[in-house]
This record gives C-alpha cells, sequence and structure tokens, in this order.
C-alpha cells in the first residue's frame, strides 16, 4: 500500500466512524474490516522501518540531504499510525540531521517537545543525547548538561555500556564549556577508563581528542599533541574519515595556538579533503572559517576574508545559523585590524540579530563585548557603554552560593593548578635525582599533607577519579559560579595567592627560621583572612544584585553583636598591633536584619584595620537620637582625601592600598550602603585627614516591650 493511498483508506474510516449508521450493518462486517485493517497497517509500519533504515544508511554515506524526504515521510506516517517505535527512530534520525548540519534549534524546536512520548522506547536515550548536544551548539550549556546527566542514568539502569561512555564523555564537554575543568577532567578520565574496560578504541579516540582540547586549554601543548596523535592513528587504523576531521580540526587549533602556522594550515586542508570526500559541508564550512582564523594570525587579511566568504556562502545556502555568525564575527575581525571600524560594527551587528534568534546566550554574550570594544576604538563612547550594560546584565547572571560552597569550588579549581605545577616539580626532581625534604613545622602540617595527597593523586589515577568524583557530586547542585565573578576572583586572589606560595616557598627551602617564621606565619594568617572577605563580598554582591535579599526586622542587642563583629578581625588587628573598644552600653537595642548588620560591621570593622598603623585605635560606639541610634564605627587612622569620598559607596571602586599593602573587592562599602538601607536606615561617613574616620549607620531604636513585628514600618 502507499502512502496515498493509505491516507484515503484511514479518512474513509474515520468518517465511517463518526457517522455510526447502522450499527448491524457494521457489526456484521466488523471482523472482516478489523482484519484488512491490521493487515494495512502492518504493511505501513514496515515501509516505516524500511525508510528509517534508508535514511540512516544515506546519513552514513555521507549524504543527508538525500536521507532529509525518507526521514520527513517515515515521521509523518509514523504519527498517522500512532508506530511510537517508528516515530522515535526517524525523530533519532532528524536530530542527527538537524547537529550535522548545524541548525541545534530545530532539535529544539521540533522534537524536544515529543521527547516525553518515547519514554521506553530503543532510541529514547540517543534522542535524548542529541537534544543535550543542541543545548550545547545553541551555548545552553546547563541545559545540555542536564539533559546529559538524565540520559546517562537511564542508560546505566538499563545497561547500555557504549551509550553510558558517551554521554560521560559529553557531560565533560558541557563542564569544559561552563568553565569547570576539575568536573571536566573527571568526566573525561571515567569515560576513558570505560572505553578502556570495553577495548572500545573509537570512543577512546574520541575521549583522547576532549582531554587534548582541556589540555591545549591549560597550556599542556606537549601533552595535547600526543593525544591527538594517539587519536588520530586510532581514527586511521579503524578507517573512521569523520573522526579524522575532528582530529585534524583539533591539531590546526592546536598549531594556531603554538604560532605553527604552516602545519595548522595543512591540517585544515586536510579537513577539507576528507570533507570533500564525505560530502561533509559542516566540516568544510568549519575548515574554511578556522582557516580564515589562521590568516588573520598570519595577518593576511585578504586571505582570511576570502576563507570567511566562502565559509558564509555555505553556511547561507545551506541554512546553517552557526556559520553565519561565526563568519560575520570573523570578517567583522578582520575590518576591526584593519581599522575599519564602522564596518566591523555592521557585521558584528548582523552577527548578534543571528545569536538572538537562536536564543545562544554564550554567542550573544561574546558578540556584545566586540561591539563594547569595537564601538570604544571608533570613539562613540555612548553606543560603548549602551553595549557594555548589555553585556555586564548577561554576564552577571550568576547563581546563589554560599560561602561554603564557593570555597570548595574554588579548591576545586586551585587543586587542578596545583597537581600541574607539583607534577612539573615532581619531574624535575627525578631528572636532576635531588631529594625533596619536607617541613616538619607544625603550621605547615595541612600543607604538607596535601602535597602528599595530590602526588598520591598523579601516581594512583583511580584514587584520583574518585575523589574528583566526590568533588564533583559535592559541586553539582551548585549552578554555574564563572565569567565575570570568576574572573573578578581570579584577578583579586592571584596575588595573594602567589604571595602566600612564596613565603611556604621560602619557609620549606629553610630560608626563614625563629622570629622569621613567627612573622611569615602572621601575614599568611592576615592575607587568607583577607582573601575570605573578599570571597565572601563578591558572593554576597552577586546575591543582592541577582534576587535581591530582603531584610528580617528584628529586635538585636547591638552590643552583642559588635562584640561577636570585632571578634572576627581580632587575630588581624593583634597582628598589626591595633586596639579595639566596643564603647556600646548593654541594654541597647535595634530593629534590624541580623544578617545584614554583621556584614555591615566586619567590612567596617575590616577597612578600618586595613588603613590603620600599629598602636592605632578602633573604637564602636552608639548613642540614642529622637527614637534613633547612631551607631558609630571609629578609627584614628590617616581619614580619607576628599576627592575619593564621592566614589567609596560605588560597586567595584576601589581606594588606596591598605598600612600592609591590603587591597579589597571595591564592594565592601557598597554592600554596607544598600543593607543599611534596606533596613530603613542610613550610612554616612566623617573624615579628617591626620585624624582618622567614622561611619555612622542610623537605625531605629527598639521598644524591647513591643514585638518587634509591630515597631517595623
Amino acid at each position: 500500500m502507499n502512502f496515498r493511498y493509505f491516507i484515503s483508506f484511514f479518512t474513509i474510516t474515520v468518517l465511517l466512524l463518526q457517522l455510526q449508521v447502522d450499527d448491524n450493518r457494521i457489526a456484521s462486517k466488523s471482523s472482516v474490516a478489523q482484519t484488512q485493517q491490521d493487515e494495512a497497517i502492518s504493511r505501513d509500519t514496515t515501509y516505516i522501518r524500511d525508510l528509517n533504515q534508508r535514511a540512516e544508511d544515506l546519513m552514513e554515506a555521507g549524504q543527508p540531504d538525500s536521507a532529509k524526504p525518507m526521514i520527513d515521510e517515515a515521521l509523518t506516517l509514523s504519527r498517522f499510525l500512532n508506530d511510537i517505535e517508528g516515530e522515535s527512530r526517524a525523530a533519532r534520525n532528524l536530530a542527527n540531521f538537524y547537529v550535522d548540519r548545524g541548525t541545534p534549534d530545530r532539535v529544539i524546536t521540533e522534537i524536544k517537545p515529543h521527547f516525553e512520548k518515547y519514554a521506553g522506547t530503543d532510541t529514547e536515550i540517543q534522542i535524548g543525547n542529541q537534544i543535550g548536544t543542541a543545548h550545547n551548539m545553541m551555548g545552553n550549556y546547563q541545559e545540555g548538561l542536564e539533559f546529559y546527566m538524565q540520559m546517562r542514568e537511564l542508560a546505566e539502569e538499563r545497561g547500555e555500556t557504549r551509550m553510558m561512555i558517551g554521554l560521560t564523555q559529553n557531560i565533560g564537554n558541557s563542564y569544559q564549556s561552563l568553565g569547570d575543568i576539575p568536573a571536566a577532567l573527571d568526566s573525561y578520565l571515567t569515560s576513558l577508563e570505560m572505553a578502556e574496560e570495553s577495548a572500545d578504541s573509537i570512543l577512546i579516540a574520541v575521549i583522547l581528542d576532549n582531554l587534548a582540547s582541556v589540555n591545549t586549554y591549560e597550556g599542556n601543548y606537549e601533552i595535547a599533541e600526543n593525544y591527538l596523535q594517539q587519536a588520530l592513528n586510532m581514527n586511521i587504523e579503524k578507517d573512521q574519515l569523520a573522526n579524522q576531521i575532528t582530529n585534524h580540526m583539533s591539531l590546526g587549533g592546536l598549531y594556531r595556538e603554538l604560532g605553527r602556522f604552516e602545519e595548522a594550515l595543512q591540517s585544515y586542508n586536510r579537513v577539507l579533503e576528507i570533507a570533500e570526500s564525505l560530502g561533509n559541508i559542516l566540516a568544510r564550512m568549519q575548515a574554511l572559517y578556522n582557516t580564515g582564523l589562521l590568516y588573520i594570525e598570519m595577518q593576511e587579511y585578504d586571505l582570511a576574508m576570502q576563507n570567511f566568504r566562502e565559509s558564509l556562502d555555505l553556511s547561507i545556502e545551506n541554512n546553517i545559523f552557526i556559520g553565519s555568525y561565526f563568519n560575520q564575527i570573523g570578517m567583522g575581525n578582520v575590518h576591526r585590524e584593519r581599522g575599519e571600524f564602522n564596518r566591523a560594527i555592521e557585521l558584528y551587528e548582523a552577527a548578534l540579530t543571528v545569536a538572538q534568534n537562536a536564543n545562544a546566550t554564550e554567542f550573544i554574550r561574546g558578540t556584545l563585548e566586540n561591539l563594547y570594544e569595537t564601538n570604544e576604538l571608533a570613539g562613540d563612547t555612548l553606543r560603548a557603554y549602551t553595549y557594555l550594560k548589555q553585556y555586564s546584565a548577561l554576564t552577571d547572571s550568576i547563581s546563589r552560593s554560599d560561602r561554603e560552597e564557593a570555597l570548595a569550588r574554588q579548591e576545586a579549581l586551585l587543586g587542578l593548578r596545583m597537581e600541574r605545577e607539583n607534577r612539573e616539580l615532581l619531574e624535575a626532581t627525578i631528572q636532576t635525582q635531588r631529594s625533596n625534604a619536607l617541613i616538619t613545622t607544625t603550621a605547615l602540617i595541612v600543607i604538607a599533607l596535601a602535597l602528599v595527597g595530590i602526588i598520591v593523586m598523579y601516581r594512583n589515577k583511580r584514587q584520583a577519579n574518585i575523589l574528583l568524583r566526590r568533588r564533583t557530586e559535592e559541586l553539582s547542585e551548585v549552578n554555574s559560579m564563572k565569567d565575570r565573578l570568576l574572573s573578578m576572583l581570579a584577578h583579586d586572589l592571584r596575588s595573594p595567592i602567589s604571595s602566600i606560595q612564596g613565603v611556604v616557598y621560602m619557609i620549606r627551602e629553610k630560608l626563614l627560621d625563629g622570629d622569621d617564621v613567627e612573622k611569615a606565619l602572621n601575614q599568611i594568617d592576615m592575607q587568607l583572612q583577607q582573601d575570605i572577605n573578599t570571597l565572601t563580598n563578591y558572593l554576597q554582591w552577586a546575591q543582592n544584585q541577582r534576587d535581591g535579599i530582603n531584610a528580617d526586622m528584628k529586635t538585636i542587642n547591638l552590643k552583642k553583636l559588635a562584640d561577636n563583629a570585632i571578634f572576627e578581625i581580632k587575630k588581624t588587628a593583634d597582628n598589626k598591633g591595633i586596639f579595639t573598644q566596643n564603647k556600646i552600653e548593654k541594654d541597647i537595642y535595634v530593629i534590624a536584619d541580623e544578617h545584614m548588620m554583621r556584614v555591615i560591621l566586619r567590612n567596617l570593622l575590616s577597612n578600618a584595620a586595613k588603613f590603620v598603623q600599629s598602636g592605632d585605635r578602633i573604637s564602636v560606639s552608639a548613642e540614642e537620637n529622637d527614637g534613633y541610634i547612631r551607631l558609630s564605627i571609629s578609627d584614628s587612622g590617616p581619614g580619607i582625601p576628599q576627592e575619593r569620598l564621592a566614589n567609596i559607596f560605588k560597586p567595584f571602586y576601589k581606594g588606596s592600598r591598605g598600612t600592609s599593602g591590603e587591597i579589597g573587592t571595591g564592594l565592601g562599602l557598597s554592600i554596607c550602603k544598600e543593607f543599611a538601607e534596606k533596613q530603613n536606615g542610613a550610612l554616612q561617613v566623617e573624615t579628617e585627614i591626620g585624624k582618622g574616620t567614622t561611619f555612622i549607620i542610623s537605625l531605629k531604636k527598639a521598644d524591647t516591650n513591643i514585638p518587634a513585628e509591630a515597631q517595623v514600618k
């Protein structure tokens, strides 16, 4: 039965059922009609399976355009027949087609809405995997990660080992895109171990390619090249031409990074040769684009523009939106390098439209950054500021996280860096046959154990995987805290951490002893407290900017609150020889939010300690004034210059360094001002050069005989 005849038969059957004429006549013929219908459905479902198989063979042979009509017919017919298995297989083939053609948005709009129907089918996991990949291609990395994790759990339940391996390495891709390198590395190593146990060389080659990309990102170029050569040799041996495209593309990027332009050009040309033989339009488009980037590096701008235009023509001709986006960015870069800023801006704006239509968050963010920088170069400050605001708004979409989780995440990122540094140190030690003694100083036992643990992780891959997996599980509930926050953290914490590392090195090498060691440890203690305050301020600001914080107003004893805040800075004050004093009377109560007040007092006292000298004094006092309490934090430091007073409450405004070289985040006073106002109060500053500074917070006085909620207006 052909498709057209089936539709006519189906329409007549439905009309007969709706009219319900002559019940007796229908009943007498129902057995014959049912038999005929069953036979028709059986023939058509067989035809659907044949269509799906032929489409898969054509896709495998690199002929997606020939496969597309068969996929569409199989999908339409299976939905008419309610053939879920046939429909799910056709949906899987259609998802593969859209991903291969670089149109992932079609996967999200056409296949994802029907995904629940495919639960329990043989292709459910494969379709879910492609939906995750489509999200990743559009820059929606968190959504992609969630799909991959769901499908991996399902693959594990069903015992589908190969899919579980592939999904684990895809999870690594998502983590890498999110900037979580430790989690990405853990996923790649886990999938590699599973692939090696299965002796699946094709999957091993794919995972080695991904590991190479991590090492390229980390600057381990020699290791990355070794992984890529291994992967390429495996794919050549198995005659996996499609995977060889990925290997040569990665090698081209690596050689470009290393400045080995001729080798990079050879790799991209090899991609073009293989893509031509397979009819792989997407790979050809990518190779031309990457060659354009290479020619920009070589300052061959005409050749770069030629490759971008050819790649763009392919993208438009085949409706591959991602190619249109990247090539317009590439051509914009050429014009910017030539100083043709207006033309560059036109191309960036066209690329922005493409990214916005696809709702590709990462692409939108990157294009806004290009527009901001190029308008600034062109001297159009107003437009540059407009794009900067859009970029900042998108970048500052930071997930909420508490202090302990953020510290754990930072520890994981620093741990990876320490692992690499200590591996290099170990190799150098073995080569020079020098023994490396550990310092037995009590204060450095924790650091020594950490170093030993890292060396053990390096020698024992399985134990390293277990440790990384545990950290990954601890961090899986934390949404991606990256982009601007991480870059700012890296900027503000790199120097102090490097300073601590330098002091540790001097102690370990016995360059310090006696009083010098004690002084060094005090310096480390002060620096660590400052870094913790820095991180806490970033997180507090991020939470307030994203979701806002509502004040929980209660009756609070001000003296106890000040005692606790002074205790937090006591060690820093003692190390600098600063006197602290709480002058608040014990029976003073205010209506305020306890958490916000802790943040305000901690920041103001830390700031005071930062800018005073040994022998100076910091005091906290309070006095009543017309139903309000004026809480004062005073220091006998140098005072604040008049020209800085106008900006001290602005976010990210950083003043001068402290008396011991301390630097802040530029957020502390901004947070204090916002929190004071959220409590229906105010924060002001009084200062005199050479005599000191006083910050004053006005809060409503509490009547202890009336419930707090009744006093809040």
